[in-house]
């Protein structure tokens, strides 16, 4: 299976101090670890671990092959269908052209929050509110090792279960908005999802079992204009205020080997928290007060592993969260992030 590739086509003074006090009095440096750097960097290089850690948290293609020129609607399992129609994908070396012959389609899930965290999206819209998602796809299509797009008339329908629960209501499309050039095997810090000009509510289905011993699911069904990035997902409905989360760790963990998420308990949302050169710390904006959350870090130091988690039952107005890694193993890692 081929791992993905993406193609080419960010305190008060008061903060500070107060964050600085955290480590120097509360946190002990692993002074016998062979890679103790606890310098943070002012700009992101993919030279750094946490890239590495990305590209070692990336799971396994979803594959399959049809012919392009004739279209195919593709199943997998129970409850995973794409269809496309005949002549719907273009050339991108032949503006206009329709592909023809057998091209490979293929396919990322997204659909528990873990898969979320596996590949550094966050369900933030552009404005930088929250989004609840029901679940969504990478998709891509390759024909002679270069990739199609969707002819600009053209569209594909998408229907796949959401995992955790029945199928919400409201739930509409969003497309995933990436930087340019794509990076390629490394972070994309700039990736946002947007929601599509028809904001009708995605249509819903349910398969019932008619078997207590097998469970019934249920899920959504999406007609998309474009490939790559496509969610089911909703504006996160809360009234309680926002507030800015922090995220502090002992100073080995720093932006350069990596990454903190917070991920929330009662809905399918998670955010990718910043780092804050200033403070030493991560950081999230436009979090709900009172909102059940956990913290999460991963992290790769001299080709270790580690793990962190805190979990906070309400989220306070100013105030800052320790996280206390681990070490452990990536096996360990991707085991945790698939039961998120």
């Amino acid at each position: 299976m081929k791992k993905i590739v993406f193609i080419m086509g960010c305190l008060g003074l008061l903060l500070v101090a107060a964050c600085n006090k955290e480590v120097s009095e509360n946190f002990n440096l692993y002074t016998s670890h062979p890679l103790n750097d606890t310098i943070w960097a002012k700009n992101d290089n993919i030279i750094y671990s946490v890239h590495n850690l990305f590209n070692n948290l990336t799971p396994d293609m979803i594959e399959d092959t049809f012919d392009v020129g004739s279209g195919k609607s593709l199943r997998f399992g129970d409850s995973l269908e794409i269809s496309f129609e005949a002549g719907s994908c273009v050339d991108g070396r032949s503006p206009g052209s329709r592909a023809q012959g057998i091209a490979e389609l293929q396919l990322l899930p997204l659909k528990r929050k873990g898969d979320f965290i596996r590949l550094f999206r966050s369900t933030v819209a552009g404005n930088g509110s929250l989004l609840e998602t029901g679940g969504g796809y990478f998709i891509r299509i390759l024909k002679d090792d270069k990739e199609l797009s969707l002819a600009g008339n053209a569209t594909f329908k998408l229907r796949f279960n959401d995992v955790d629960t029945a199928a919400k209501l409201n739930m509409q499309l969003f497309y995933g908005k990436e930087d340019f050039p794509v990076p390629v095997e490394s972070i994309d810090r700039t990736f946002f999802w947007i929601r599509d000009f028809d904001t009708t509510p995605l249509k819903t289905w349910e398969k019932n079992s008619n078997n207590p011993l097998i469970p019934s699911y249920s899920g959504y069904e999406m007609i998309s204009k474009n490939i790559r990035w496509v969610m089911a997902g909703r504006y996160a409905d809360s009234t309680q205020p926002k507030t800015k989360l922090t995220a502090i760790l002992s100073p080995n963990f720093t932006n350069k080997n990596t990454a903190v998420f917070a991920v929330f308990t009662n809905q399918k949302t998670v955010v990718n928290l910043g780092a804050d050169y200033a403070s030493r710390s991560f950081f999230a904006n436009n979090i709900p007060l009172n909102s059940a959350i956990k913290l999460v870090s991963l992290s790769k130091i001299a080709g270790n592993f580690y793990l962190g988690e805190t979990t906070i039952s309400s989220v306070a107005k100013v105030t800052s969260y320790k996280i206390v890694p681990a070490k452990t193993s990536l096996k360990d890692i991707l085991s945790y992030l698939n039961k998120l």
